[in-house]
């Protein structure tokens, strides 16, 4: 069994497949040989008990042991964030969130995995999410011909477009790919007993501007000109994010619920399994909860699509996975221990079976294997798709106050008190002061009139 810290939920007893799926699986040059026990820091998430089990067969297979110290998100950053600054970290392994992964690279607190094992890289059908596993200290940018290769993808999630398939297929209608489709469809839905459509909107660390995303990328408009490449110009207050934003606040307005401004993810979710909602758009980590009886009245009814996008311009999933990272401060042993157990988890026959314990795979194996085709996991189809085009939306430590002014921005507009423009040209401004004071070269485009 996999042994959890202070700080866990709860504990995972119901891996009993796992002993079963050991004798397909070969152990790599890495972990064959018997490795120090490796501590985890990780987040409670609805994709913890498929990682647990996984990692339980870890152990079953090479007999080391995998100890997780289970958090809320708050409590896993901070934790992280001490222990990288600390004379020694407690940690072996840490898992980082997509969004603040910048944090930890800016500031040195990873050890290049070709450090630990010049031979080890990334393995070639695990998802490269955006060049964010690696990362160029000199020109502070990602990006697999950028520089070292830092981490190793743990977790895909990115957003999907929820919906109700079976009434999709009731009107003989494909899942949208344009934001125009989306909208006609979720007006031709929307009924006194059922909302059109529902988007998050309230605030929290990055909740509305992460979801938000894709709709600017959609229109073909950005944040920033070129946040992967390190040009920082401020582009929100575009005319594609005008029509972007517009876009947003009248779905939320005219088809969704009356506190949209309000809503919040568990929100989104309740709405979806309790039959009130036909589209909204999640993390893909929430389907486990669409087929479960216990928690949901529209089993096998949902159906997943990647994200719309206006004609011309590609869909563009949002990014906010989860990166494994080995920090620098802890003994050579451990840091071996520790990518040990990144190689087993990131080879082609563990990432199926980490589908098959309820996990959610990074790797391609897994979502072209006949696994993925079983109707119960149509969200790995959708997933198969999604997973080359995700984005994410900077690569810089000053993510969480950028958050904050668009928090503020966007669900100011869903909630009314301020103008699309208005809200455009306000958070352009303060995004510019942000980032100049920073010392960021940067600027932005002349307000929208």
């Amino acid at each position: 069994m996999i042994q959890f810290k202070q700080g866990t939920f709860r504990s995972l007893s119901k891996i009993g497949g796992a002993a079963m799926l050991v004798s397909l699986l070969g152990a790599t040059a890495l972990t064959a040989e018997t490795q120090v026990p490796v501590n985890v820091v990780i987040n409670q998430s609805p994709w913890l008990e498929g990682f647990a089990a996984v990692a339980d067969l870890y152990k079953e297979e090479t007999g080391n042991e995998v100890t997780l110290d289970v958090n809320p998100y708050a409590g896993s950053l901070e934790k992280q964030r001490n222990a990288v600054r600390s004379s020694e970290s407690e940690y072996d392994l840490l898992i980082i969130n997509g969004i603040f992964y910048p944090e930890m690279y800016h500031g040195g607190f990873l050890e290049p995995l070709k450090n630990i094992d010049p031979e080890f890289d990334l393995d070639a059908q695990v998802y490269e999410y955006g060049g964010t596993p690696w990362f160029n200290a000199e020109t502070k940018s990602i990006g697999k011909d950028a520089g070292d290769l830092l981490t190793v993808p743990v977790n895909p999630n990115i957003t999907l477009l929820f919906y109700r398939a079976d009434l999709y297929e009731k009107n003989g209608w494909s899942a949208p790919t344009t934001f125009e489709e989306l909208a006609a469809h979720a007006r031709a839905l929307k009924t006194d007993k059922m909302y059109g459509i529902a988007q998050r909107a309230g605030r929290a660390t990055v909740s509305i501007t992460w979801d938000f995303f894709p709709y600017i990328q959609g229109f073909g408009g950005s944040y920033f000109r070129d946040s992967d490449g390190g040009d920082y110009f401020v582009t929100i207050n575009s005319e594609e994010g005008r029509a972007a934003l517009q876009t947003y606040v009248d779905l939320a307005t005219e088809l969704g619920p009356e506190n949209s401004a309000n809503l919040t993810q568990g929100d989104l979710i309740q709405l979806l399994v309790t039959g009130k909602l036909a589209h909204t758009v999640l993390p893909a980590a929430a389907w486990a909860q669409m087929d479960d009886p216990n928690k949901s009245a529209v089993v096998g009814k949902i159906g997943y699509a990647t994200l719309p996008s206006e004609a011309g311009n590609p869909s563009t999933p949002a990014l906010g996975h989860w990166l494994g990272g080995i920090p620098k401060n802890i003994p050579d042993a451990n840091k071996e221990a520790a990518l040990a157990f990144l190689d087993w988890f990131q080879q082609p026959e563990t990432q199926v079976h980490y589908a098959e314990l309820g996990g959610a795979p990074v790797s391609a194996a897994a979502y072209e294997s006949d696994f993925a085709e079983l109707p119960e996991n149509r969200y790995m189809q959708a997933m198969r798709v999604a997973s080359p085009l995700a984005k994410g939306m900077w690569t810089i430590p000053e993510g969480a106050e950028l958050a904050a002014v668009m928090e503020l921005g966007l669900n100011r507009a869903v909630a009314g008190e301020i103008s699309v423009v208005e809200a455009l040209n306000s958070m352009a401004a303060d995004l510019e002061k942000i980032l100049a004071d920073a010392g960021y070269e940067t600027g932005r485009l002349p307000d929208l009139k």
